[in-house]
């Protein structure tokens, strides 16, 4: 009977096939940090930020008293990122790219 059990056991092991694994799935968040400063090096606290995605209005904050300005993206973050900075009668503009594109080597953001 034992060998019977055993012989049975053996046949299904044999015929089970491949096993499937379970699998993984990568997540994607980007956070932009803007750090506004004076030219004399001293930060722009309460400085007014308007952040654009596509040339659309997304965000508008103010930074915090070290001059930092800080928002999670939607989705990848992908897209043509404008941004306008205001405080203490300057008013300084400036773009960023991001492109996140898969290739051999990995994925990529451009920035620039």
């Amino acid at each position: 009977m034992k060998r019977i059990l055993a012989l049975i056991l053996l046949a299904m092991l044999l015929c089970a096939g491949a096993s499937s694994a379970h699998r993984m799935f990568v997540g994607q968040r980007m956070t932009l940090d803007l750090y506004v400063l004076y030219d004399d090096g001293s930060p722009a606290g309460n400085a007014m930020v308007k952040l654009y995605q596509d040339g659309k209005l997304f965000a508008e904050n103010v930074t915090d008293s070290s001059g930092k300005f800080s928002i999670v993206l939607p989705g990848k973050g992908t897209g043509k990122w404008q941004y306008e900075v205001s405080g203490g009668g300057h008013t300084e503009k400036g773009s960023i790219n991001i492109d996140c594109s898969w290739s051999a080597e990995g994925s990529k953001a451009v920035v620039g």
